[in-house]
Protein backbone atom coordinates (compact mmCIF):
# COMPACT_ATOMS: atom_id res chain seq x y z
CA UNK A 1 0.00 0.00 0.00
CA UNK A 2 2.85 2.37 0.77
CA UNK A 3 4.39 1.46 -2.53
CA UNK A 4 1.12 2.25 -4.30
CA UNK A 5 0.99 5.67 -2.64
CA UNK A 6 4.56 6.39 -3.65
CA UNK A 7 3.84 5.34 -7.20
CA UNK A 8 0.69 7.47 -7.26
CA UNK A 9 2.54 10.54 -5.91
CA UNK A 10 5.35 10.04 -8.44
CA UNK A 11 2.83 9.80 -11.29
CA UNK A 12 1.08 12.95 -10.13
CA UNK A 13 4.41 14.76 -9.91
CA UNK A 14 5.36 13.60 -13.42
CA UNK A 15 1.99 14.70 -14.80
CA UNK A 16 2.37 18.04 -13.08
CA UNK A 17 5.83 18.51 -14.59
CA UNK A 18 4.55 17.59 -18.04
CA UNK A 19 1.69 20.08 -17.75
CA UNK A 20 4.11 22.77 -16.57
CA UNK A 21 6.36 22.11 -19.55
CA UNK A 22 3.40 22.38 -21.92
CA UNK A 23 2.31 25.61 -20.27
CA UNK A 24 5.82 27.00 -20.58
CA UNK A 25 6.00 26.08 -24.27
CA UNK A 26 2.61 27.63 -24.97
CA UNK A 27 3.60 30.73 -23.05
CA UNK A 28 6.72 31.07 -25.20
CA UNK A 29 4.64 30.59 -28.35
CA UNK A 30 2.21 33.28 -27.22
CA UNK A 31 5.08 35.65 -26.42
CA UNK A 32 6.53 35.18 -29.91
CA UNK A 33 3.11 35.67 -31.52
CA UNK A 34 2.53 38.83 -29.49
CA UNK A 35 5.93 40.16 -30.66
CA UNK A 36 5.00 39.44 -34.28
CA UNK A 37 1.63 41.15 -33.86
CA UNK A 38 3.32 44.13 -32.27
CA UNK A 39 5.65 44.56 -35.25
CA UNK A 40 2.71 44.23 -37.65
CA UNK A 41 0.75 46.85 -35.73
CA UNK A 42 3.74 49.21 -35.78
CA UNK A 43 4.10 48.73 -39.55
CA UNK A 44 0.39 49.41 -40.05
CA UNK A 45 0.64 52.56 -37.93
CA UNK A 46 3.65 53.82 -39.91
CA UNK A 47 1.93 53.10 -43.23
CA UNK A 48 -1.21 54.88 -42.04
CA UNK A 49 0.81 57.94 -41.08
CA UNK A 50 2.54 57.99 -44.47
CA UNK A 51 -0.76 57.68 -46.30
CA UNK A 52 -2.29 60.45 -44.19
CA UNK A 53 0.63 62.71 -45.10
CA UNK A 54 0.15 61.84 -48.78
CA UNK A 55 -3.56 62.62 -48.51
CA UNK A 56 -2.77 66.01 -46.97
CA UNK A 57 -0.39 66.76 -49.84
CA UNK A 58 -3.01 65.69 -52.42
CA UNK A 59 -5.62 67.83 -50.68
CA UNK A 60 -3.32 70.86 -50.76
CA UNK A 61 -2.51 70.26 -54.44
CA UNK A 62 -6.20 69.96 -55.33
CA UNK A 63 -7.01 73.12 -53.37
CA UNK A 64 -4.24 74.97 -55.19
CA UNK A 65 -5.48 73.74 -58.59
CA UNK A 66 -9.05 74.66 -57.67
CA UNK A 67 -7.97 78.16 -56.64
CA UNK A 68 -6.06 78.54 -59.90
CA UNK A 69 -9.07 77.44 -61.97
CA UNK A 70 -11.39 79.77 -60.07
CA UNK A 71 -9.01 82.69 -60.54
CA UNK A 72 -8.72 81.98 -64.26
CA UNK A 73 -12.51 81.63 -64.58
CA UNK A 74 -13.01 85.02 -62.91
CA UNK A 75 -10.50 86.64 -65.26
CA UNK A 76 -12.24 85.16 -68.32
CA UNK A 77 -15.62 86.35 -66.99
CA UNK A 78 -14.20 89.84 -66.54
CA UNK A 79 -12.92 89.76 -70.11
CA UNK A 80 -16.34 88.73 -71.42
CA UNK A 81 -18.14 91.30 -69.28
CA UNK A 82 -15.96 94.07 -70.64
CA UNK A 83 -17.94 93.84 -73.90
CA UNK A 84 -14.96 93.91 -76.20
CA UNK A 85 -15.73 91.82 -79.25
CA UNK A 86 -12.08 91.73 -80.20
CA UNK A 87 -11.41 89.36 -77.34
CA UNK A 88 -14.04 86.95 -78.66
CA UNK A 89 -12.53 87.03 -82.12
CA UNK A 90 -9.01 86.52 -80.80
CA UNK A 91 -10.17 83.64 -78.66
CA UNK A 92 -11.98 81.95 -81.57
CA UNK A 93 -9.01 82.48 -83.92
CA UNK A 94 -6.58 81.15 -81.36
CA UNK A 95 -8.75 78.06 -80.78
CA UNK A 96 -9.02 77.40 -84.52
CA UNK A 97 -5.26 77.81 -84.89
CA UNK A 98 -4.60 75.29 -82.10
CA UNK A 99 -7.05 72.77 -83.62
CA UNK A 100 -5.41 73.23 -87.03
CA UNK A 101 -1.94 72.62 -85.59
CA UNK A 102 -3.14 69.53 -83.73
CA UNK A 103 -4.86 68.26 -86.89
CA UNK A 104 -1.69 68.72 -88.93
CA UNK A 105 0.43 66.98 -86.30
CA UNK A 106 -1.94 64.00 -86.12
CA UNK A 107 -2.27 63.71 -89.89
Amino acid sequence: MVENRFSNVYTQHTNYSYIEEQNEERTQQLVSQVKELKTVVIEIRNETRRQNEDLKEYHEAINHASDLVNHTRRRVQLLFKSGSWKIYYYLILFSLFIFLVIYLIIK
